[in-house]
């Protein structure tokens, strides 16, 4: 049965990630105070596996701190994730099972600036943009008609704070910037955009940092759970952009997460070498093109694939994603034009025919006479 907690709303669905300065930057992030006394419902979900508790925001979207989750990303059972699943397992399912964490195609963010964002956020996010461009791989695209983008938006909240959705959500993807965000805290953001979760989840943490359950917030302690099968690439980076910082949730003042030395872990603002290794892995140089499938190797039973290897699997190509396969293209095709050109966007309030075919997070379906959706292949190849 799932359970719900009442909690402040200032102090779970708001990012602090740190109320001290960095040591290469004068740029900080707030602790947000408590102002409006008002109370949310936290519910107990499941994201690839594992138990967390996040609000649920009324409009199928889920807040864990400053990550936003889509409906299907999470579920209220325990789904266990086999990470030496073939390539096709859950290609034609339930749409809404169809969903994960997923990387986004051509290693380029899709975005749209909402007309509700300042020159002063305008300016952060496009000096955001210029640390990743410059030392990674990751390009960014303002969307022209592309299926799977995501919108930056002023959140509203008079705060040096943001959220975003994880991974490429489709049209449903989000980042919310506070009215005094700065680069450090924009940076962070679209790494979620990307598909990272925060460093201090990682399953090999504790070697690193101590954490100390008694300072955090209530209702935030899921926020520092382990997770077995962490996104994040590499080893765990104590320098990354993606780990909070020494007092991001306290309660009390006191550090919630330290070095095994003692040392604060300072609230970062640029990416690190751990950083820019870990994307280039995940989002690598070489995109594809043309016929895909030539030089790649079948998938192999048991064997342990990475984020971004790509396989041919029964006369598909396929590429790892964070939580299992996409399927890009049939072999021997040579795709010229985006297949998700002119197709409609599933509406769950539609009622769809044998035949009929959307799109959804970024990939074509079409709907088969035993009512399950078959993945034709990603958008925008």
């Amino acid at each position: 049965m799932k359970t719900q907690r009442l909690i402040n709303v200032a102090k779970v669905t708001t990012l602090s990630l740190g109320i001290f300065f960095a040591s290469c930057s004068n740029e900080s992030l707030d602790d947000i105070p408590d102002e409006s006394g008002e109370t949310v419902k936290l519910v107990d979900k499941y994201f690839r596996g594992d138990l967390i508790q996040v609000e649920d925001l009324g409009d199928g979207t889920f807040q864990w701190g400053d990550v936003l989750f889509d409906e299907a990303q999470l579920s209220d059972e325990k789904i266990e994730f086999n990470v030496f699943a073939e390539p096709n397992q859950g290609i034609d399912a339930k749409l809404g099972l169809a969903s994960r964490v997923r990387k986004w195609s051509n290693n380029t963010i899709v975005y749209v600036l909402d007309s509700s964002l300042s020159s002063r956020q305008r300016d952060v996010t496009f000096r955001s943009m210029d640390e990743w461009t410059n030392k990674t791989n990751i390009r960014f695209k303002e969307r022209t008609n592309e299926s799977s983008y995501v919108t930056i938006r002023n959140s509203g909240r008079d705060c040096n704070c943001g959220s975003a959705g994880v991974g490429n959500q489709g049209s449903r993807g989000t980042i919310n910037m506070g009215v005094r965000i700065g680069v450090g805290v924009m940076t962070h953001e679209i790494g979620h955009t990307l598909g990272y979760l925060h460093e201090q989840n990682r399953s090999d943490r504790d070697q690193f940092v101590n954490i100390f359950p008694e300072n955090i917030q209530d209702g935030a302690i899921s926020q520092f759970r382990i997770d077995n099968n962490s996104t994040n690439p590499g080893r765990f980076d104590v320098q990354s952009i993606m780990i909070y910082s020494s007092f991001t949730f306290s309660k009390n003042g006191q550090p919630v997460m330290l070095e095994k030395d003692g040392s604060r872990i300072p609230f970062r603002s640029t990416l690190s070498a751990g950083d820019i290794a870990g994307t280039n892995q995940l989002y690598s140089g070489d995109t594809g093109g043309g016929d895909t499938c030539e030089g790649v190797d079948e998938w192999v039973r048991r064997q342990q694939y990475n984020v971004g290897d790509r396989v041919t699997y029964q006369g598909f190509l396929f590429e790892r994603d964070f939580s299992g396969w996409n399927r890009l293209l049939e072999c021997d095709t040579t795709v010229v034009e985006d297949i998700c050109e002119g197709i409609a966007a599933y509406n769950r309030n539609n009622r769809y025919s044998t035949g009929d075919q959307v799109t959804y997070q970024g990939f074509l379906y079409e709907l088969q006479s035993n009512r399950r959706w078959s993945n034709l292949g990603q958008c925008g190849n």
